[in-house]
């Protein structure tokens, strides 16, 4: 007699995957962009509302300059956030990586409604090309929504989803992009000092939270390639090794 068992159980596992909903970059990016429109602005307008708003400002943050040409990296995260659902084709790490951004945006929300601050400092007028974008961020944006820097937070996680495929000359400027992005975030006069390492350890923490277990139990060397740690994203052994390697073709 011929036993069929194992054919069945592979028409089974077959059908059952087939069943499983499948992640698709283009969708994820629209669902995710729609909550971060509507939470980060439903956000901003109740505390606009509210008269309990601080300010957590230090009086030597006034020497920070106001740089006009810093709104272009300042606003080109928004270019790496639609491109970040499609570097990358595996699909458990697409939805880890939805996954991380909800929890950054749900994060920074929670914050903004338990400590509401406001930014303070009075932003030059600018003219051209760049006072356009200014415009256009004012018409997106409220001068709340401090801490943690959702700008921050979201950059964290794109450092994460994008070096990791870089080598050489291409890493060098990410990391160098993804810097003046950070910087820009008080050089645009969008936030104070304090909202940055806020945003940062937020950012790091979600990382860290949502490796798999597999990953946090092994051993720094049998990290794979295609992700890092959340521990050792930002540490000197792994910049100067994604800096010392050119994107890997998908």
């Amino acid at each position: 007699m011929i036993d069929t068992s194992h054919g069945h159980e592979g028409k089974h596992a077959q059908l059952a995957q087939l069943a499983q909903p499948r992640w698709r970059p283009l969708p994820c990016m629209a669902v995710t962009s729609a909550a971060y429109v509507a939470l980060y602005t439903l956000s901003n307008r109740l505390t606009s509302l509210r008269a309990d708003v601080g300010t957590g400002v230090f009086e030597w943050e006034r020497a920070i300059p106001f740089v006009g040409w810093s709104v272009v990296p300042y606003l080109s995260i928004c270019v790496f956030f639609a491109w970040s659902f499609f570097v990358d084709p595996d699909e458990a790490r697409l939805r880890r990586h939805v996954l991380r951004l909800f929890i950054v945006l749900i994060v920074s929300v929670l914050c903004y409604a338990a400590f509401p601050l406001r930014f303070t400092f009075e932003r030059p007028l600018t003219e051209g090309p760049i006072g356009f974008m200014f415009n256009l961020l004012g018409h997106c944006d409220m001068p709340y929504n401090r801490a943690p820097s959702l700008h921050i937070g979201v950059l964290v996680l794109m450092w994460a989803r994008f070096a990791p495929g870089l080598r050489g000359w291409r890493a060098g400027v990410l990391h160098s992009w993804f810097a003046l992005i950070a910087v820009s975030v008080l050089t645009t006069y969008q936030h104070h000092v304090l909202d940055v390492p806020a945003g940062a350890a937020l950012g790091l923490v979600t990382i860290l939270l949502t490796e798999p277990a597999r990953r946090r139990a092994a051993p720094a060397n049998d990290s794979p390639a295609c992700e890092p740690t959340g521990a050792g994203i930002f540490s000197m052994r792994n910049v100067t090794r994604a800096a010392a390697l050119p994107f890997n073709s998908r």
